[in-house]
């Protein structure tokens, strides 16, 4: 009797403990003291303090520069081109003087936004989906090879067509704002700082990138004493508009 009543008693703790759950059932442990995890439980848990204040400072770090440095990007894709525009729409449209260029300089400008404009949903949409980093990296990669087209364009439509090209394939605003909202998880004063960093320095790209372009556009005409060798030469003869993309 005394060891049947031992085997009862040791039966139903193991029953009780908040620990045991069925490998069949899967349902919560009824134990609130006990957290629940399954396979879509996050590894880490990023409210947790364990970590190291060093640690968090230079991922924070490292986030902010990257976002910021992809925000230059995004700005001198913008107004990389506002400083030749018009002499790239006289290059490649005979006729084109000084005084009739304003037009066409207005249409090479005005692409790019109508891509975004166009595209702003949908990449809003894939970041949802698919993923902040991954819009962020595809935009940059699909971006390098449009604003390459864009300097190799040997006519104006090829040129319109890859500078909204540019505009359509363009998707990182959206993501990046998302991300600082995502890494700061909401803090308002954190948020407001990485924030203030990262636009800040879509700003400082409209103060730089035009003089950057500037200095780069139509380089036989800017330096004719400058020896760009037997490979560049050609290329910059044809292409003049081609360095700063």
């Amino acid at each position: 009797m005394d060891s049947r009543r031992h085997d009862e008693e040791q039966s139903t703790i193991h029953s009780a403990s908040p620990l045991h759950t069925s490998q069949n059932d899967g349902e919560c442990p009824t134990d609130d003291s006990v957290p629940y995890r399954n396979e879509q439980t996050p590894l880490l848990n990023r409210n947790s303090n364990s970590g190291s204040s060093n640690g968090n400072d230079t991922t924070w770090f490292l986030t902010t520069a990257s976002l910021s440095f992809c925000m230059m990007i995004q700005s001198y894709l913008l107004v990389g081109v506002f400083p030749y525009a018009g002499f790239l729409a006289m290059h490649l449209i005979d006729g084109v003087t000084e005084e009739t260029a304003g037009k066409y300089a207005g249409l090479i400008a005005s692409s790019f936004m109508m891509g975004r404009f166009l595209s702003s949903y949908a990449w809003g949409k894939a970041a949802d989906r698919y993923g902040r980093i991954f819009c962020i990296q595809s935009s940059l990669a699909l971006s390098a090879v449009f604003s390459v087209l864009f300097g190799l364009s040997p006519t104006f439509g090829c040129a319109l067509a890859a500078r909204f090209g540019l505009g359509l394939c363009n998707g990182l605003i959206g993501p990046i704002k998302t991300i600082v909202s995502e890494v700061t998880d909401n803090d308002p004063k954190s948020e407001t700082k990485m924030l203030a960093i990262v636009m800040g320095t879509w700003g400082y790209g409209f103060l730089i990138n035009p003089a950057v372009s500037g200095y780069l556009s139509d380089p036989l005409k800017q330096y004719p004493d400058f020896d760009f060798g037997l490979l560049w030469e050609p290329l910059l003869r044809r292409f003049p508009f081609v360095l700063p993309n």
